[in-house]
């Protein structure tokens, strides 16, 4: 119900299932709602803040989606400080996830990470 809310561009309605299926403990509904809190959708203002936690628990939960999100904001410093030691920590677990799309994604991160000398030493 929640993405045919969302589909429907009626984001209060979405962010209220969402929630429903968070509080059943689904993680999928918690990484929408780690979505809906960043983009500002169906909610009083974006928070960051509050989506990087969102997304911190459903990551926690081995959702590959959300630890990808809540790397990027790590990275980007939105809702925390900067913290790229922990976006790359988060991208080098893929393997604790379900294999996916995304997986693959959080490996390419991370190999871009250390091309960059975040979260390692640079060799010289």
């Amino acid at each position: 119900m929640g993405n045919d809310h969302y589909e429907w561009k009626e984001y209060e309605q979405a962010v209220g299932w969402y929630t429903k299926g968070a509080e059943a403990g689904l993680p999928k509904a918690m990484h929408n709602i780690g979505i809906m809190l960043e983009e500002g959708r169906g909610v009083a203002a974006a928070d960051c803040r509050a989506a990087a936690n969102w997304y911190r628990r459903t990551a926690d939960a081995g959702h590959a989606g959300a630890a990808n999100n809540l790397s990027i904001l790590y990275t980007l410093g939105r809702g925390r400080a900067w913290q790229i030691v922990r976006a790359t920590s988060l991208h080098s677990r893929p393997s604790t996830f379900r294999p996916s799309f995304l997986e693959s994604n959080c490996i390419i991160r991370h190999g871009e990470q250390y091309l960059l000398g975040f979260g390692a030493r640079r060799h010289t």
